[in-house]
């Protein structure tokens, strides 16, 4: 999360927000972000919907690891990594997406 801290000012100027999903409580992940200097938006998801709406997450089966989504202005998923962020890699995607026009 501190390295999407860093970059918030490159993924601004590639049209794209961050949003942090956790599936810890409201009130652990605002102290949690508050400790870090988090600025962007943390969702509390205890139940995973959101991993089960987007498909990237089995139905009914808990996944507590890292993992990046990069979703377009259509709800495509359009990059998916599990394990540490690949930052490089995150910019190269929204480059991509933002020359083709449909950015995130």
């Amino acid at each position: 999360m501190e390295g999407h801290q860093r970059n918030l000012y490159l993924y601004d100027r590639l049209n794209a927000q961050v949003v942090g999903v956790s599936r810890d409580d409201a009130t652990t992940l605002k102290f949690w972000g508050d400790s870090l200097g988090i600025t962007f938006p943390l969702l509390s998801n205890v139940t995973g919907f959101l991993g089960e709406f987007y498909g990237v997450l089995p139905l009914g089966k808990p996944v507590f690891e890292r993992r990046t989504v990069i979703i377009d202005r259509n709800g495509v998923i359009r990059y998916l990594r599990d394990g540490p962020p690949d930052y490089r890699e995150i910019l190269r995607v929204l480059k991509q997406l933002n020359r083709e026009g449909g950015q995130p």
